[in-house]
């Protein structure tokens, strides 16, 4: 029988997990604003730039922005929730609004 992939390349989907984690800058509290990440375009190249890497560690049929034909609002949001929930990782969003503009946005927590 194959071995899995979590088994084989444990340490190297742990070592793209902090990297996905270092990009997104969590705050003491572990968490990230969506908007900063939205207005943020270097940001989400950084985590596109890993789908090269993911694939040969992570088994990724069924994240929609490695299809072909699937559309996405926000591949690169997508690619890190996925990731990361398939290393046990948690995300909790709750509804946020940002002080001096008010913009309503998310605040997602990850922990694990």
């Amino acid at each position: 029988m194959r071995p899995k992939l979590s088994e084989k390349y444990a340490e190297e989907r742990e070592e793209i997990c902090s990297r996905i984690l270092n990009i997104l800058e969590l705050d003491d509290n572990g968490a990230f604003i969506l908007s900063t990440l939205d207005a943020d375009v270097e940001r989400q190249n950084k985590i596109m730039e890993l789908k090269d890497e993911i694939r040969m560690y992570f088994s990724c049929c069924n994240m929609s922005p490695f299809k072909p034909s699937a559309t996405c609002k926000r591949p690169y949001l997508s690619v890190a929730r996925n990731i990361l929930r398939k290393q046990g990782y948690m995300f909790i969003g709750n509804d946020y609004t940002t002080k001096p503009d008010h913009v309503k946005t998310i605040r997602y927590y990850i922990f694990r």
